[in-house]
């Protein structure tokens, strides 16, 4: 037994020193002539690249609906959102409009494109708040005569 595990090990060394020789003997490659230019090269001029860049509010076809890009456009701005309708809205072409690096601005365009609806969608301290046009402005002369104006 000990004898044909050795003889198998015998047969495994000298294969693999042949494989190993015959990885030698390989002729190199050719060298190709012609007209090419090398890949790895240094560009004539300098190009400025920003190392951090202000976030863009708009929208991407993979959000779908409203509160999706709204949702999206929270987690990345590290707010939260508050939704406070009970339906949500398809993306259309006005959206596609928006691109912004201001929020504040984000949120009046956003709620210009869904003023049809009836859809008011507002910065409040750290919060992306989405509510009804009605619920808006009953909310704000509210918030002013608990302020004591």
């Amino acid at each position: 037994m000990k004898q044909a595990f050795l003889s198998k090990g015998c047969v495994v060394a000298v294969v693999t020193a042949a494989v190993m020789l015959a990885g030698c003997a390989t002729k190199p490659a050719p060298d190709f002539g012609g007209r090419w230019k090398p890949v790895n090269r240094f560009a004539n001029t300098t190009q400025e690249i920003p190392l951090y860049s202000s976030y863009v509010y708009q929208a991407s076809p993979m959000d779908g609906t409203l509160k999706a890009m709204l949702e999206r456009w929270a987690k990345d701005s590290g707010m939260t959102l508050d939704y406070r309708l009970s339906s949500d809205y398809t993306l259309y072409g006005a959206v596609s409009t928006i691109t912004t690096t201001n929020p504040q601005q984000a949120m009046i365009d956003v709620s210009a494109a869904y003023a049809g609806q009836g859809v008011s969608v507002s910065i409040v301290g750290n919060q992306i708040v989405v509510q009804s046009v009605s619920a808006s402005t009953v909310s704000a002369p509210s918030a002013a005569a608990a302020n004591g104006s």
